[in-house]
């Protein structure tokens, strides 16, 4: 089924590094078009949702004067990204941002503003995430993004917390001292400058004149770098996980370094064997794990581990499709596992015979199909497929004992390189089905086993044509851009990498046979 998109027109002026997916903007949701939100899917994000817990504050909720004085008068939020319809949705409608306080009634909604009546507990002046059971919004059903105790935004606690630059809705506040850590990077400086100064309402270091060299990215801009951050951390063995970035972002890869030249942007590149740990990434200018307000039953125990004091790098990938410069800034909230005995391991698909290779010369149509084999027992945690613009179709199925069943057990498939989704494969998330001949992302719901000799597969179908370029409104045609090759560029390369986490080892990709059907299906 052939189905033409719309997209933002990304100007000639987009020559340089990328990789993926700004976060498509959902058609209809204020919210998202004024702070550059994917389609915030509770599929995607593995969201359940269940009744609003009951009212009542968690105990020691910590508030911060409100330091009107301190907070400069921001400039009124730029534009709206580009309108992108998302290839799916939850159904979860959110408010306009600065609507006028609601009644009760008008608070059901995640994401509206919190009538009195509603909160669950004071969110103004709020230093925190408390966590817990209660949710800031006690009216409406918990969203992993917009409305969860765990990851709080700045703008519900905060209301000197306004800038110029899109993705205000997307700062979260720390969690508790104690209970959880908050990584990422911000132009006020590392270690703990940014919460020092804006949790008191100092949002000077948000003014043009303050931000550093580097932190800004032009209309019309794309590139890939780096950057090493210091934090002041404890260390510990963490679970549950809150990603952010500020619309404009497609990936964020951190690990831990040793490196000590900080707080500038420099080349962009993979760095690996920091020993710090392990630190969480995202594609999505949101990430939540889990999904759900509850941890489910059989993750129970499941941890990743970080060292206290480390230094990040962070990869960072941003392209700007609007008319006003994007700022580079991201929060990462990790909490402390209660209960800490068996180490998340990952899903490692990073294929090395795309490196050197080409996957496709101009007018070509090809499938990059890889499988890898259980060795033992492995359990699937949670997938996400990268790719660029030219791959239309991104599959991931099982053949159990290496067999292709006639009901093929799809278990991720997704259409829409412009807002790839995470799925998680656990008891309390209700994945939406994947639908092939209809071009509906979707993905395998519950607990996802592999015996001994099952084989994960995936596909990347590509179509490296004009056709291709006019449907994505590429920058380049097939014939100006020459081979397609691997790199970190949105339009002039392309990539085939299967992620994820899981319990067990599944063993290295290698190149397999014809694809079947469902994963050519465009």
């Amino acid at each position: 089924m052939n189905k033409t998109r719309t997209r933002p027109l990304f100007l000639a002026a987009i020559a340089f590094g990328g990789c993926g997916s700004v976060g498509a903007v959902n058609e209809g949701t204020d919210i998202t078009a004024a702070d550059g939100l994917p389609a915030v899917s509770a599929a995607q994000n593995g969201a359940s949702q269940p009744a609003a817990a009951g009212a009542g504050a968690p105990a020691s909720v910590a508030t911060a004067p409100v330091a009107a004085s301190a907070a400069s008068a921001p400039a009124a939020v730029g534009a709206a990204a580009p309108s992108v319809a998302a290839a799916a949705t939850s159904g979860v409608a959110t408010a306009p941002i600065g609507a006028a306080s609601p009644g009760a009634a008008e608070s059901t909604v995640p994401g509206s503003p919190i009538s009195k009546d509603c909160e669950g507990f004071p969110t103004a002046g709020l230093v925190y995430s408390p966590g817990g059971t209660v949710l800031p919004n006690k009216c409406a059903p918990f969203h992993p993004t917009l409305n969860n105790p765990y990851a709080v935004r700045c703008v519900d606690a905060w209301p000197w917390f306004k800038t110029e630059y899109m993705g205000d809705n997307f700062c979260v506040l720390p969690p508790t001292p104690g209970k959880g850590i908050q990584l990422g990077h911000h132009p006020q400086g590392e270690d703990d400058a940014w919460f020092k100064a804006v949790s008191v309402g100092d949002m000077k270091g948000y003014e043009k004149a303050a931000i550093p060299e580097g932190w800004l990215l032009a209309p019309a801009a794309e590139e890939e770098r780096n950057i090493n951050i210091r934090h002041s951390n404890e260390g510990g063995k963490y679970w549950r996980t809150y990603n952010r970035m500020r619309g404009g972002s497609h990936h964020m890869i951190s690990g831990t370094t040793t490196s000590t030249d900080t707080f500038k942007w420099g080349p962009g590149g993979i760095e690996v064997g920091g020993g710090g740990g392990r630190v969480p990434g995202s594609q999505r200018t949101d990430d939540n794990r889990p999904g759900s307000m509850d941890i489910p039953e059989e993750d129970v125990g499941l941890y990743s581990p970080i060292s206290a004091n480390v230094t990040v790098v962070y990869n960072m990938h941003h392209f700007n499709p609007t008319d006003k410069p994007i700022l580079k800034e991201a929060w990462q909230n990790m909490w402390f596992a209660e209960e800490a005995t068996r180490e998340l391991g990952g899903v490692s698909g990073l294929p090395f015979d795309q490196v050197a290779g080409v996957f496709a010369q101009p007018g070509q149509i090809v499938d990059f199909h890889y499988s890898t084999t259980a060795p033992g027992d492995v359990r699937i945690v949670s997938l996400f497929g990268h790719r660029h613009a030219w791959t239309t179709n991104f599959s991931v199925w099982v053949q159990r004992g290496g067999m292709l069943a006639a009901d093929p057990e799809i278990i991720y498939q997704s259409f829409d390189w412009f807002d790839e989704p995470t799925y998680q494969y656990n008891s309390e998330v209700k994945n939406p089905v994947a639908a092939w001949k209809n071009r509906s992302d979707g993905a395998h719901s519950g607990i996802l086993n592999l015996k001994a000799g099952d084989e994960l597969h995936f596909n990347c179908h590509i179509e490296y044509t004009a056709e291709r370029a006019k449907e994505e409104n590429s920058p380049v045609t097939p014939e100006e851009n020459g081979p397609l090759r691997f790199a970190n560029e949105a339009f002039k390369a392309e990539m085939c990498i299967l992620f994820g986490s899981a319990v067990g080892s599944n063993g290295s990709p290698a190149r397999a046979g014809a694809a079947p059907d469902f994963a050519k299906a465009r």
